[in-house]
């Protein structure tokens, strides 16, 4: 039974730290939309190339940071 609690427990850690990444990749994304002088979504639908990798990689490295800091947090 106690191997369950545990199993429990780290299930909803990972859940939790799931929902802060992703929070924190939506906050990034407007983030670089409101510092960024383009308008990010138009240069995308524009099919942007340059842009759009930029914006994923910024995204990757925002990705990259939150987990890295939740590998480090325990």
């Amino acid at each position: 039974m106690n191997d369950l609690w545990l199993a429990l427990k780290n299930y909803l850690y990972g859940i939790g730290w799931l929902f802060i990444a992703v929070h924190a990749i939506l906050y990034g994304f407007r983030l670089f939309a409101r510092f960024c002088p383009l308008d990010v979504r138009q240069e995308i639908q524009d099919r942007n190339l340059p842009f759009a990798v930029m914006v994923g990689l910024f995204l990757f490295g925002l990705t990259f940071g939150v987990l890295y800091f939740v590998a480090h947090a325990q």
